[in-house]
């Protein structure tokens, strides 16, 4: 599935064009195959994706990002916060 949060492609935090991995905002083995699922994938460059993932700078912005989006695409703001601890088990608002 394309992603929700981003369409065009580059870095998500710094807006280099290429190289790109796409990264999924919410991590976990159930939660990154739903990620994948709903569009909760963002471009990083592999300086940003290393940084990310190996000092977390930038992790919580996008799973509050996230779960904002997925409110947002697939609820409403009334119930878009329970339906999303259903999926994902988690508020990170």
């Amino acid at each position: 599935m394309e992603s929700i949060i981003q369409r065009e492609p580059y870095c998500y935090f710094c807006g280099a064009e290429s190289p790109l991995h796409v990264h999924h905002c919410l991590h976990g083995t159930a939660n990154r195959r739903l990620a994948d699922e709903d569009g909760l994938t963002v471009y990083l460059c592999p300086s940003c994706h290393s940084r990310l993932h190996d000092q977390g700078l930038g992790d919580r912005h996008l799973q509050i990002v996230a779960e904002t989006e997925w409110i947002k695409h697939y609820a409403d703001d009334e119930t878009g916060i329970e339906k999303f601890i259903e999926r994902y088990g988690k508020n990170y608002i």
